[in-house]
């Protein structure tokens, strides 16, 4: 189903270690007070743990969400369920921008549900995401290789897309960040 919403929603997708949630979160962080702009924390079949702030629920859990319709869009990926709640859909109805950690595997249904999308693409090169995946410590060296590979197989294209390359400090991806959500809760509307 296709959604008439005034807002803007913003995926931030890339590969495993480009800094995805260090990049929202830094944009989190410097437009806390902006009541046009929301960031999503999603659910996550995954306990808590360092890294990314997400609601954790056991995969059942997860199963009677989806199946209740509590997800705006939900998929699968390294063998865990990630969803982004429904209660995006009142915030763009209102003509907010929405701003979420998305999946590049996911954006054809995202596409198909939210025609207003914009995709910001997080790269770096294979180098700098090998090192910042092994600095995570969630993984091991076979699991890394395993994710640098997929990498290589998923591209993102399409006029609703926007690169942004993350090679050196955060603040410098984070404020490219910051200027295009400014942007779009500018002309959300």
């Amino acid at each position: 189903m296709t959604r008439e919403l005034r807002g803007r929603l913003v995926l931030v997708v890339g590969p495993s270690g480009a800094g995805k949630d260090t990049l929202i979160d830094y944009a989190r962080h410097r437009l806390r007070t902006d009541p046009r702009i929301h960031f999503v924390r999603r659910i996550i079949s995954r306990p808590a743990g360092a890294g990314e702030d997400h609601e954790p629920v056991e995969p059942s859990e997860f199963e009677r969400l989806a199946h209740e319709g509590r997800f705006a869009l939900h998929w699968r990926a390294h063998g865990l369920s990630y969803g982004i709640p429904s209660e995006i859909n009142a915030w763009l109805e209102s003509g907010d921008v929405v701003v979420a950690n998305g999946s590049r595997a996911m954006l054809p249904e995202a596409r198909r549900h939210y025609p207003q999308l914009l995709v910001v693409n997080v790269t770096a090169p294979v180098d700098i995401l090998a090192h910042r995946l092994a600095g995570r410590g969630r993984e091991d060296p076979e699991s890394i290789r395993q994710r640098l590979a997929r990498n290589d197989q998923q591209s993102v294209e399409g006029d609703d897309v926007l690169r942004m390359d993350n090679l050196a400090s955060p603040e410098i991806a984070g404020e490219c960040l910051l200027a295009v959500l400014i942007a779009q809760a500018g002309t959300a509307n």
